[in-house]
């Protein structure tokens, strides 16, 4: 479900019966919605919450249809996992910030779209669990990319091998989310989190999270090349030009962070 006001969407799972389990058309509406941002992003849309409906974040894979793929043999498997990777990407390349209001469980696929946002606020109640070990499965989502990125690779293969769980503390310890609040806080904290980005440069949020996005996987030389690019371009924009005429004219910054 997406829902803009302003120039903050917010892209609920709504599926609480089933803890937002993400199968049948929920992961249909999900790639829609995803579609629909990447088309709207930096222009009418200047960030994007992701939560869940009712007491969990997602719950993850829905096991009825991995019982079915199971039953289609690892063909099946490959061609929906590619699915979903198409959509994963989509939601990676999105030049706007992407914030998680995890609040509840946040289970395999749900940890893997958690971490996948460029920040998180977790419920005081929230729990991350890897749990594709309890049933023989393999992290997917992304999730043996990105989570090595976000809390090294020792802690990384700890959740992902014994399945355990986190509690929205030890998360916040780890590194995955940045602060944690009271249940009925969360959703209107990450919100206005997300509306603080609406008077930023679309250019530079995109860009810059293009280029960091991009930087674990090159060199130092091409890194800094690519930095040197970025800079150009974002030196070029209209906003910039504005944003450095009103600091020599000492009127107030379009965007200007306050806590």
């Amino acid at each position: 479900m997406l829902d803009v006001h302003d120039s903050v969407a917010t892209l609920t799972f709504n599926r609480p019966k089933a803890r937002n389990a993400l199968g049948g058309a929920m992961r249909d509406e999900f790639a829609d919605a995803v579609t629909e941002l990447s088309e709207r992003a930096g222009k009418d849309i200047s960030a994007v919450v992701l939560t869940g409906a009712g007491k969990a974040f997602c719950a993850g894979g829905d096991l009825r249809v991995l019982q079915e793929m199971s039953a289609k043999g690892p063909d099946a498997m490959r061609a929906r996992m590619q699915e979903s990777h198409v959509t994963l990407e989509r939601w990676l390349d999105l030049p706007v910030p992407t914030i998680a209001a995890v609040n509840g469980a946040a289970a395999g696929a749900g940890f893997s779209l958690a971490i996948a946002c460029d920040f998180a606020f977790a419920a005081d109640n929230a729990r991350f669990i890897m749990s594709f070990g309890r049933i023989g499965l393999v992290p997917d989502w992304g999730a043996m990319y990105l989570l090595p990125r976000l809390v090294g690779l020792q802690r990384a293969k700890d959740l992902v091998l014994t399945a355990r769980e986190l509690s929205a503390e030890d998360a916040r310890e780890y590194g995955l989310v940045l602060e944690v609040l009271a249940g009925d806080e969360l959703l209107g904290h990450a919100q206005n989190y997300a509306a603080k980005f609406a008077n930023a440069s679309p250019d530079a949020i995109g860009i810059a999270k293009r280029v960091m996005g991009s930087a674990l996987e090159t060199d130092r030389t091409t890194a800094l090349a690519a930095e040197a690019d970025a800079q150009a371009e974002a030196n070029a924009s209209d906003y910039h030009r504005d944003a450095v005429k009103r600091f020599l004219a000492k009127e107030p910054a379009l965007f200007d962070w306050k806590n």
